[in-house]
């Protein structure tokens, strides 16, 4: 391999990894908007907790899924395909959505019981630490 196509090689990573990065939070910033806005507009408690679902796979369980399927370092024949690493975004959405949905995370029931409350935070009160 030349150094011309190693460059192009590792472009095209760090391009895909930038893309992944960018739609997973185009994700969370969807599934946030979308359970606030059903919260706003007095949805049922099971849209909401569909919502928190949502939001709790988009932040929490995609990003696990993707690292763990990204750091594989399979040798030639059992290494992923063309057509793994292009769905495999898709495989990972299917993946967080059925684990969210079979198990019973406390999570999701706190964010369905918070936002389900006709007072919902402002912005103002929300607070962020690292």
């Amino acid at each position: 391999m030349n150094i011309q196509a190693a460059s192009t090689v590792t472009t095209s990573d760090f391009a895909s990894s930038a893309l992944a990065g960018s739609e997973a939070t185009k994700r969370q910033d969807a599934a946030f908007g979308s359970l606030l806005a059903r919260a706003k507009e007095g949805a049922s408690e099971d849209e909401l907790r569909t919502s928190a679902e949502q939001l709790v796979a988009a932040t929490f369980i995609i990003p696990v899924l993707s690292s763990v399927r990204e750091a594989s370092m399979a040798a030639e024949p059992f290494a992923p395909t063309q057509g793994e690493k292009q769905f495999g975004a898709m495989l990972d959405q299917q993946v967080a959505d059925e684990i969210v949905k079979s198990s019973n995370l406390p999570l999701v029931d706190r964010l369905t019981r918070d936002f389900g409350g006709q007072s919902l935070p402002s912005a103002s009160s929300l607070e962020v630490t690292a």
